[in-house]
Protein backbone atom coordinates (compact mmCIF):
# COMPACT_ATOMS: atom_id res chain seq x y z
CA UNK A 1 0.00 0.00 0.00
CA UNK A 2 1.25 3.09 -0.79
CA UNK A 3 1.46 6.44 1.49
CA UNK A 4 -1.58 8.03 -0.65
CA UNK A 5 -3.32 5.04 -0.19
CA UNK A 6 -2.89 5.42 3.43
CA UNK A 7 -3.70 8.66 3.62
CA UNK A 8 -6.76 8.19 1.73
CA UNK A 9 -8.07 5.05 3.54
CA UNK A 10 -7.62 6.91 6.98
CA UNK A 11 -10.22 9.84 5.21
CA UNK A 12 -12.66 7.27 3.89
CA UNK A 13 -12.67 5.33 7.24
CA UNK A 14 -13.62 8.82 9.28
CA UNK A 15 -16.52 9.33 5.97
CA UNK A 16 -17.87 5.67 7.01
CA UNK A 17 -18.49 6.55 10.39
CA UNK A 18 -19.77 9.90 9.41
CA UNK A 19 -21.93 8.21 7.03
CA UNK A 20 -22.97 5.91 10.22
CA UNK A 21 -23.79 8.95 12.51
CA UNK A 22 -25.75 10.05 9.43
CA UNK A 23 -28.00 7.24 9.12
CA UNK A 24 -28.70 7.08 13.11
CA UNK A 25 -29.40 10.67 12.54
CA UNK A 26 -32.40 9.92 9.58
CA UNK A 27 -33.65 7.62 12.29
CA UNK A 28 -34.02 10.20 14.73
CA UNK A 29 -35.35 12.13 12.47
CA UNK A 30 -38.33 9.70 11.40
CA UNK A 31 -39.18 8.92 15.00
CA UNK A 32 -39.59 12.84 15.57
CA UNK A 33 -41.46 13.37 12.22
CA UNK A 34 -43.68 9.77 13.56
CA UNK A 35 -44.07 11.24 16.30
CA UNK A 36 -45.57 14.42 15.44
CA UNK A 37 -47.70 12.76 13.30
CA UNK A 38 -48.95 10.96 16.20
CA UNK A 39 -49.60 14.21 18.00
CA UNK A 40 -51.15 15.59 15.25
CA UNK A 41 -53.91 12.59 15.02
CA UNK A 42 -54.52 12.95 18.60
CA UNK A 43 -52.78 9.70 19.83
CA UNK A 44 -50.64 8.54 22.59
CA UNK A 45 -47.43 10.20 21.45
CA UNK A 46 -43.70 8.28 21.82
CA UNK A 47 -42.04 11.47 23.83
CA UNK A 48 -43.51 14.64 25.75
CA UNK A 49 -43.15 17.82 24.04
CA UNK A 50 -39.99 18.66 25.85
CA UNK A 51 -37.94 15.01 25.39
CA UNK A 52 -39.25 15.64 21.77
CA UNK A 53 -37.74 19.00 21.55
CA UNK A 54 -34.01 18.21 23.56
CA UNK A 55 -34.15 15.12 21.11
CA UNK A 56 -34.47 17.44 18.29
CA UNK A 57 -32.06 19.77 19.28
CA UNK A 58 -29.59 17.15 20.20
CA UNK A 59 -29.60 15.46 16.77
CA UNK A 60 -29.47 18.75 14.87
CA UNK A 61 -26.52 19.81 16.97
CA UNK A 62 -25.08 16.04 15.65
CA UNK A 63 -25.68 17.11 12.21
CA UNK A 64 -23.88 20.73 12.54
CA UNK A 65 -20.38 18.97 14.12
CA UNK A 66 -21.06 16.45 11.08
CA UNK A 67 -21.29 18.87 8.50
CA UNK A 68 -17.71 20.69 10.17
CA UNK A 69 -16.20 17.63 9.94
CA UNK A 70 -16.92 17.32 6.54
CA UNK A 71 -15.73 20.63 5.37
CA UNK A 72 -12.28 19.09 7.35
CA UNK A 73 -12.24 15.81 5.22
CA UNK A 74 -13.08 17.42 1.96
CA UNK A 75 -10.29 20.15 2.51
CA UNK A 76 -7.78 17.23 3.23
CA UNK A 77 -8.40 14.87 0.72
CA UNK A 78 -7.84 17.79 -2.08
CA UNK A 79 -4.28 18.54 0.35
CA UNK A 80 -3.69 14.73 -0.05
CA UNK A 81 -4.24 14.82 -3.61
CA UNK A 82 -2.43 17.98 -4.34
CA UNK A 83 0.64 16.35 -1.81
CA UNK A 84 0.75 13.15 -4.09
CA UNK A 85 0.22 15.42 -7.97
CA UNK A 86 -2.98 13.73 -8.21
CA UNK A 87 -5.40 16.25 -10.31
CA UNK A 88 -9.26 16.16 -9.11
CA UNK A 89 -11.16 18.65 -10.96
CA UNK A 90 -13.89 18.02 -8.92
CA UNK A 91 -12.26 18.97 -4.90
CA UNK A 92 -13.18 22.42 -4.92
CA UNK A 93 -16.91 21.43 -5.54
CA UNK A 94 -16.82 19.15 -2.98
CA UNK A 95 -15.38 21.40 -0.26
CA UNK A 96 -18.20 24.21 -1.80
CA UNK A 97 -21.04 21.64 -1.12
CA UNK A 98 -19.74 21.09 2.62
CA UNK A 99 -19.67 24.34 2.76
CA UNK A 100 -23.32 24.82 1.67
CA UNK A 101 -24.06 21.44 3.81
CA UNK A 102 -22.44 23.24 6.93
CA UNK A 103 -24.88 26.65 6.25
CA UNK A 104 -28.05 24.57 6.48
CA UNK A 105 -27.09 22.80 9.24
CA UNK A 106 -26.26 25.87 11.25
CA UNK A 107 -29.25 27.34 9.88
CA UNK A 108 -31.37 24.66 11.39
CA UNK A 109 -29.70 24.33 14.44
CA UNK A 110 -30.44 28.13 14.91
CA UNK A 111 -34.50 27.31 14.31
CA UNK A 112 -34.54 24.95 16.29
CA UNK A 113 -32.83 26.48 19.13
CA UNK A 114 -34.70 29.89 18.62
CA UNK A 115 -38.00 28.14 18.11
CA UNK A 116 -38.02 26.45 21.35
CA UNK A 117 -39.97 24.29 20.18
CA UNK A 118 -40.26 20.66 18.17
CA UNK A 119 -40.82 21.82 14.88
CA UNK A 120 -40.39 18.93 12.46
CA UNK A 121 -41.02 20.53 8.81
CA UNK A 122 -37.72 22.23 9.22
CA UNK A 123 -36.20 18.61 9.91
CA UNK A 124 -32.16 17.81 9.36
CA UNK A 125 -30.49 19.38 6.36
CA UNK A 126 -29.19 15.88 4.75
CA UNK A 127 -25.46 15.70 4.19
Amino acid sequence: MTNYNLEEAELVKVQIVLSVILLFTTIISISLSYNFLLGLEDKKTIYTEKESYNILLFNRTVMFVVAAIFIYINIRDKSVKEKYNLEDEFADLQIDASLFNFIAALIVLYVGIKSGSNITSNENPTI
